[in-house]
């Protein structure tokens, strides 16, 4: 249990854009920031399974919004609400952004 815990942190993901160019744009640095951070998602929302919801049909800004609600819900208990603690307004935008571009998420 705590390897699948350990595995659904929003821990450091830098590391892995280190060799990015002079040349990347803001929309690359930001599409590579979201596929870093999609990684965590895809552990529950990836297999098709009907246990939680599935993010690839919705609409960018509906996701952007939901994932800010688990964000900003002081009260919140799930695993979501802990989750998104975790991630800055950037980063939830990022995530957005990536998995409702086609072909990425």
């Amino acid at each position: 249990m705590a390897l699948l815990v350990a595995g659904c942190s929003a821990g450091d993901t830098t590391s892995g854009t280190s060799a990015q160019t002079a040349e990347t744009t803001p929309v690359d640095d930001q599409r590579l920031r979201g596929q870093s951070l999609a990684l965590t998602c895809s552990g529950c929302h990836g297999g098709g399974g009907a246990a939680v919801p599935d993010y690839r049909h919705l609409d960018r800004d509906l996701l952007e919004a939901r994932l800010l609600a688990y964000r900003e819900d002081a009260n919140g208990k799930t695993v979501m609400h802990r989750l998104m603690r975790g991630y800055d307004e950037a980063d939830i935008s990022a995530v957005a952004a990536y998995l409702t571009t086609p072909g990425d998420g």
